[in-house]
């Protein structure tokens, strides 16, 4: 009988250290990207209905003020845009912005359509490619945790801006708020601004485009290029 009950108190202190390691373990393998997935997720919880999934793509997507939208993949395998930054064009190009000679290996251009009868806009899209290893994920969150999993250093934590940050190629960023409402943006595109530049879009006539200059070493001094930043505030 003792013996019986000494097994009883084993198995259930081994039950307990289970469950105390399921509880401590990382989502993402990286406390960043734990955070940022969080913040995230509380943000497309609050606004459900911006929330919508592209079927053409494998995409899920979170509709932004403005036309624009940020987009992640169901599964990495499915195509070379993994996560996509998607703009209104028109505005960029009334400031001079030639399409055409953006780089077509770093920027796609998608003219007004209706596609599943929405008429979209004029698009510029920075598309992102992590990997081409096949994921099947189940809903929007768990398809950005298996993004968030297989690169997490393309995430860090700005506590001055209280803003985590996915880094994508050359400067182009996405940052989102740890806390929703708690500071001034929610979420912000940041772009490089340079290739722009070279393709024809005045920095002199961004009023109306949503887009502001911060000059590298000026208005930001953590960046050694200029960028263009557009913000966001959600409901």
């Amino acid at each position: 009988m003792k013996n019986t009950k000494k097994i009883a108190i084993l198995l259930s202190s081994v039950i307990f250290t289970l469950s105390l390691a399921g509880c401590n373990r990382s989502e993402t393998g990286n406390k960043d990207a734990d955070g940022a997935l969080k913040a995230f997720n509380a943000i497309v919880k609050a606004n459900p209905k911006d929330k919508g999934f592209h079927n053409a793509l494998q995409h899920w997507g979170y509709k932004l003020p403005a036309n624009d939208k940020f987009e992640w993949t169901k599964d990495t395998s499915a195509n070379k845009i993994d996560y996509a930054l998607i703009m209104e064009a028109d505005p960029l190009i009334k400031a001079g912005l030639d399409v055409t000679k953006l780089d077509p290996n770093k920027w796609v251009y998608k003219p007004a359509e209706v596609e599943a009868g929405v008429q979209l806009a004029n698009r510029l899209i920075f598309p992102y490619n992590v990997s081409d290893k096949k994921e099947t994920s189940n809903g929007s969150e768990d398809a950005f945790r298996r993004l968030l999993k297989q690169d997490s250093k393309l995430i860090k934590y700005d506590k001055d801006e209280k803003h985590y940050i996915l880094m994508l190629a050359e400067g182009n960023e996405v940052h989102f708020a740890e806390t929703l409402g708690s500071t001034d943006e929610d979420m912000k595109f940041v772009l490089k601004a340079q290739p722009l530049i070279k393709a024809g879009l005045d920095v002199t006539k961004l009023e109306g485009t949503g887009f502001k200059l911060e000059v590298a070493g000026k208005d930001n001094m953590d960046s050694k290029d200029d960028q263009l930043v557009k913000s966001y505030k959600l409901k």
